[in-house]
């Protein structure tokens, strides 16, 4: 499919409807509106490709279901491409928006910590990394060895040498360990997955699919693991084998996890609301915003004196159509800063729709007072001063806003109808 760029405002159009595409589960045509923001960066163009990867995922595992095994694997590695492991929404802005960590550091630090005496069991694991990452596979596999007799039979070091026994091509070894990871801890989902990967090169496709879907049980929302599940379900298909799979539903402790994690990043990033409130109004407004919404309450839940999370909380509130708590928040935003200008004119604009428009007014000369001289400020004071019987100084704010901006079109209408 070829793509050209199109004007902003066609551009949100295929937006919503691929959207309402997805809502009414019409996969296909909401994978066909959205790939048309192929080539685009902005945060509507991350969520289009989101939704466009969910639709993928969606097609797939009905598939998977169906039995169809070779389009599930199709539709289910397009939408790993466009989202990575996790299916969940939190999860995918998250990973776009994080900063990055250098792991390779944290592994470097923990080896010139004297760690030898420590019984915990990622620590070793995290040497045996380090060492093997810089070519001394020999060290990594004597860490591990010594870390089985302090610790004992512990399921993230037999899963680790299984995972230095496959790089190796050593299979049988690989699979004991991973039997034995598993063995120790039922409900690792990386021991089911990597015995099932080692268990598919061996050929041991039905072996395989036993596995893969143990590890999808326990994380349902990871798009990799479905997408192995297809192939291995496949090959034993082909080989002759039946095979009946039974899928999962999302895990919703996945999701509260993956909520925590966005949260702390709203907490250091809090400007990351002002481009999702500038998305236009969709069918995911409800999803999008509820999550975003909950996510801001865990940050404050941390963080309950930032005027800046009060205040994205309150812009969230106000999409949501929840104008009490969205008046709440921004009073909470100007009285932890009383020369916040964003949140006094977004107080200044909930007290005018309730209207409250001397309380109104008095937000917006609070605003222009704290540096908020700008001509949507003064044209929004105009109207309010009008409205409450005050002509007079109302026009000194039109022309104001005019003087700013000459060709303010709010301000040009609105100052004829108070001449003297």
């Amino acid at each position: 499919m070829r793509h050209r760029k199109s004007p902003p405002e066609v551009t949100e159009e295929y937006y919503v409807r691929g959207i309402a595409m997805y809502r009414r589960r019409r996969y296909a045509q909401a994978i066909e509106e959205l790939s048309q923001l192929h080539g685009c960066d902005d945060l509507m163009a991350k969520l289009a490709r989101f939704y466009e990867a969910m639709s993928h995922r969606e097609l797939g595992l009905g598939l998977l279901r169906a039995g169809n095994f070779q389009r599930a694997g199709e539709h289910l590695r397009k939408a790993m491409a466009g989202m990575g492991r996790d299916s969940g929404l939190a999860a995918y802005l998250g990973a776009k928006c994080a900063k990055f960590k250098d792991r390779e550091a944290i592994a470097a630090t923990v080896e010139r910590v004297g760690h030898m005496d420590s019984k915990d069991a990622w620590t070793w694991r995290m040497l045996a990394q380090a060492q093997w990452r810089t070519g001394r596979r020999v060290a990594a596999y004597m860490t591990l060895t010594a870390a089985l007799r302090r610790v004992g039979d512990a399921c993230p070091l037999h899963l680790q040498l299984g995972m230095f026994y496959a790089a190796e091509d050593r299979y049988d070894e690989a699979v004991a360990s991973f039997e034995r990871a598993v063995q120790n801890d039922c409900a690792n989902a990386d021991a089911h997955y990597y015995l099932g990967l080692t268990a598919a090169i061996q050929h041991k496709a039905r072996r395989a699919v036993r596995s893969l879907q143990r590890a999808l049980e326990l994380r349902p929302g990871d798009v990799v693991i479905a997408h192995q599940l297809a192939l291995a379900a496949k090959a034993a298909g082909d080989g002759g084998c039946q095979v009946m799979l039974h899928l999962p539903e999302t895990n919703p402790a996945q999701a509260e996890s993956e909520n925590w994690q966005l949260a702390r990043y709203i907490a250091d990033e809090p400007d990351f609301v002002d481009a999702f409130c500038s998305l236009p109004v969709s069918e995911a407004d409800g999803e999008l915003f509820e999550m975003l919404a909950g996510v801001i309450q865990m940050s404050l839940a941390e963080h309950p004196n930032y005027a800046d999370l009060h205040y994205h909380c309150s812009r969230i509130f106000r999409r949501l159509g929840r104008i009490d708590a969205s008046v709440e928040h921004a009073e909470r935003a100007v009285v932890i800063n009383p020369h916040y200008v964003k949140a006094l004119i977004c107080l200044a604009e909930l007290y005018s729709e309730s209207g409250r428009m001397r309380q109104a007014a008095a937000c917006c000369r609070r605003a222009i007072a704290s540096g908020g001289d700008w001509p949507d400020v003064h044209c929004m004071m105009g109207r309010l001063l009008n409205s409450t019987g005050r002509p007079a100084r109302a026009r000194k704010h039109f022309e104001r806003a005019m003087q700013l901006n000459p060709n303010y079109v709010g301000a040009a209408k609105a100052r004829p109808a108070l001449a003297a």
